[in-house]
């Protein structure tokens, strides 16, 4: 799955000029693109002041969470294993020479060792984290606050990000796009900072963006900007992310999940063992994670007007349908079912 940008040694790249690959790709502030308007849901939350979004890794965590346990257990066991094998008497069927059989156990450790790790680096950024990292544009003031892996908050004006449109290459998602926003030197090329303000799920592809960014822009620059994104939500979306100021609950987990592949019903069942897998790493990773909260300062920056009728929040969503809930519920039991019967026929022989 997409991780690309999160933990620090997967961090986007910065101190470094723009390319003119970005250049040619930049969104401006100022210009909406002819596109049709997806928010791909993304949003935390809307009032007349501000919108609050969810960050790219948010859709995809789990996937580590399971992986790396599972690669944990088998390394420390594959470990033991090998550390048992040297006391094996010299002569035993499975120790016919001594030298080979030392080097091989220790060029095996040494690989298990960095398996280990690796698996400890990926549970860490996956479960010990935040469970989201939200960023909130505020359309009064102009600027942008973006909550940092590490917990403090980066805030900059909306009209100094430079935007535009990355392509990240990985072995599992393939090429996944967002819309990348550079905090820039005083010498307007040179990248300090980078983070996603757009990510359209990993089976989005680069006219995504332009849909993603008919959503958003009109929300910061157009006159009726808060109605049209307010209405958008309300009448097209269904759904706003849970996570305000909470701990998503196992349900959304579960919707989550399986939103990206929410059009093909058949394609959730025959992968069910993998998606279950996530989404019970997924509520694993959530239940381990801190909630973020955002300084005082922020808050009082952006109030919520009493009076103000373009509040829309997760409290205002409709009832949870069958094939967002309750389908992909029997695909995650299904699918995690099927390993808990192979371990029990396992366990089961071994105790004949």
């Amino acid at each position: 799955m997409d991780y690309a940008g999160l933990g620090k040694r997967n961090q986007f790249p910065i101190n470094r000029p723009l390319t003119d690959a970005e250049h040619a790709a930049r969104y401006d502030q100022k210009k909406p693109r002819n596109a049709p308007v997806m928010d791909f849901l993304s949003v935390i939350k809307i009032n007349s002041n501000y919108i609050e979004l969810v960050d790219r890794w948010y859709p995809v965590r789990g996937f580590w969470a399971w992986l790396s346990v599972v690669l944990g257990v088998f390394s420390l066991a594959a470990a033991g294993a090998l550390v048992y094998s040297v006391f094996l008497p010299v002569g035993d069927p499975m120790v016919s020479e001594v030298g080979p059989a030392i080097l091989f156990i220790v060029m095996s450790l040494g690989f298990l060792l960095f398996a280990w790790f690796g698996a400890w680096y990926a549970f860490k950024v996956d479960c010990l984290g935040y469970t989201h990292y939200p960023i909130r544009l505020s359309r009064r003031t102009r600027q942008v606050h973006f909550f940092r892996q590490d917990g403090t908050v980066l805030k900059v004006p909306w009209d100094a990000l430079f935007l535009t449109l990355c392509e990240t290459k990985s072995p599992l998602a393939g090429s996944t796009y967002d819309l990348r926003a550079h905090v820039l030197d005083a010498d307007g090329e040179t990248v300090r900072e980078s983070f996603s303000l757009g990510y359209p799920s990993p089976l989005g592809n680069a006219e995504s963006i332009d849909k993603f960014w008919a959503f958003l822009q009109p929300y910061m620059e157009a006159e009726d900007g808060v109605e049209r994104t307010w209405r958008h939500l309300k009448e097209n979306t269904g759904y706003l992310i849970p996570v305000d100021g909470r701990k998503e609950g196992w349900r959304w987990s579960i919707v989550q999940n399986y939103a990206w592949t929410g059009h093909w019903p058949w394609l959730q069942f025959i992968g069910s063992p993998v998606l279950g897998l996530n989404a019970i790493g997924r509520m694993f990773a959530m239940w381990t994670s801190k909630v973020p909260q955002w300084p005082e300062e922020v808050e009082q920056e952006n109030p919520v007007e009493a009076d103000d009728p373009y509040v829309l929040t997760w409290r205002d969503n409709g009832p949870i349908g069958w094939w967002e809930l309750y389908w992909p519920l029997i695909c995650t039991v299904i699918g995690v079912g099927g390993y808990v019967g192979v371990i029990v026929w396992v366990v089961s022989g071994l105790w004949r």
